[in-house]
């Protein structure tokens, strides 16, 4: 017997999706882990879960003007401009020109906000290191293989072109 109850039908494509793997399910609360660091970590610096996306890129990728922000947030460059001006006022991030076209702008984070963001993570950081120093040859090469395909999928999935390299930034 068929049942029309949408609560019914949104719990069973739930349930029917959820990983049933242990690995699948390691994954899952990786991932379910790393947005609470992220918002632990933009909590503590006082800025809006936008606002830590962005801070992030700058960390990641280097200092990049807010066209380039924009990009890579999927959001217009008026949007960008808002999100660097809160991070701005908050002493996250400082607007430079370029030394080669002083018409450009570029958006670079704040040694500071940058060591404060840091320090959040040093302990994952130094746990997860520990966890590799661990691991010997065949199992480094099992598990960068694994992550390499893991990282293709999420790739995939946020339409993001195959990693070739970086785009030049400021």
């Amino acid at each position: 017997m068929e049942t029309s109850d949408p609560s019914s039908a949104q719990g069973g494509w739930r349930a029917s999706h959820a990983p049933r793997d242990p690995i699948g399910q390691r994954l899952k609360t990786i991932s379910m882990l790393t947005r609470q660091i992220g918002r632990k970590i933009g909590e503590s610096l006082g800025v809006n879960v936008t606002d830590m996306a962005a801070l992030e890129q700058l960390l990641n990728n280097g200092p990049m003007t807010p066209g380039q922000l924009a990009e890579h947030l999927k959001v217009t460059t008026a949007a960008a401009t808002q999100i660097v001006d809160r991070l701005e006022r908050a002493g996250h991030v400082a607007r430079q020109r370029r030394a080669h076209d002083r018409r450009k702008i570029c958006v670079v984070p704040v040694e500071a906000s940058v060591e404060r963001a840091f320090e959040r993570l040093a302990p994952m950081i130094d746990g997860l290191d520990g966890v590799i120093a661990g691991l010997d040859p065949a199992e480094r090469q099992v598990i960068e293989r694994f992550l390499d395909q893991v990282v293709d999928v999420y790739g995939t999935v946020a339409g993001l072109p195959p990693s070739s390299g970086s785009e030049p930034h400021c």
